[in-house]
């Protein structure tokens, strides 16, 4: 079921299924990715309890072997709305059996929406319910239509700020795992759109503690920026050879799995560790000028 937020600025649409943003449009015009099948049927899946591929898709957890899908179980899953404002919408899941099955804890996971001008805040709730250390990833993973209305893929770039030096990590194909011994420290700012930079898959980067990313044209004033806190990892996609008209920019708190991993959910790199009964949370912002 989609539920819609308006105000003189944007239109955003949001679904149940996955608690997935599907709309975000200005002036009648769609900025957020219509999940034509051919190149890839999503628009902006949540991703929980991990971010990433699990090498040969499964882990190992207190002696216990558990299945999961790429980037979680969360984006197939039907979430409850538990609240809606003129402004807001709030979803959420909660453990059972199904997704004790393949994670073996006892939580509550909230997506929200807010309008605010220009913006779409979307923030990620974390509840630990259960009794032991909850070990978890989350992440977003919207995709942007470019062109936005004029021009070519080529004719975008994405800036990313601030310009630093950050760790790149590469992935390994066609596994999706990380390939950590190959990491290296480079600067990186902006960075012109083409389809053969995506030949690798993602691009993979550590965050600074508050960073944004913005996709720009040299042919209008259109825009895109996303930015985000307390995500310290991010990546930047686009389905290769496919073409496709999008780029997604996804800010992370979690990551795939290692090529040298052990399997074992406690070592595994880049996850959060909540202890019981705690919460913990984590913001993006999709700005649109």
């Amino acid at each position: 079921m989609k539920h819609t937020l308006k105000n003189n600025t944007l239109t955003v649409a949001v679904d149940t299924f996955g608690a997935e943003l599907h709309s975000v449009q200005k002036e009648g015009i769609e900025y957020l990715w219509q999940a034509a099948p051919a190149f890839w049927g999503r628009h902006d899946p949540v991703l929980f309890p991990i971010v990433g591929k699990l090498k040969d898709g499964h882990y190992s957890y207190a002696g216990k072997n558990y299945e999961m899908s790429g980037h979680g179980f969360a984006r197939d899953t039907e979430f409850k709305l538990v609240q809606e404002k003129e402004d807001e919408l709030v979803y959420e899941i909660t453990s059972n059996a199904d997704t004790l099955a393949q994670y073996p804890f006892e939580f509550s996971f909230k997506v929200s929406y807010k309008l605010t001008g220009n913006q779409v805040r979307v923030r990620y709730q974390v509840e630990n319910k259960d009794e032991k250390t909850m070990i978890f990833g989350v992440g977003a993973h919207p995709a942007f239509n470019v062109p936005l209305e004029k021009g070519s893929f080529e004719d975008y770039t994405l800036t990313i700020a601030p310009a630093e030096k950050r760790t790149f990590i590469p992935l390994d194909l066609p596994t999706g795992t990380l390939k950590r011994e190959e990491q290296s420290e480079v600067e990186v700012r902006d960075i012109t759109l083409n389809h053969e930079r995506f030949s690798k898959d993602a691009l993979v980067y550590t965050s600074s503690d508050e960073m944004s990313v913005a996709l720009t044209n040299r042919l209008d004033s259109r825009s895109v920026k996303v930015t985000w806190e307390n995500m310290p990892f991010f990546g930047l996609w686009s389905p290769y050879p496919a073409e496709a008209p999008f780029v997604c920019i996804e800010p992370w708190a979690g990551i795939a799995d290692e090529v040298s991993t052990t399997g074992e959910l406690t070592e595994k790199f880049g996850m959060n560790q909540l202890a019981p009964h705690e919460t913990f949370s984590c913001e993006y912002v999709i700005e649109i000028n």
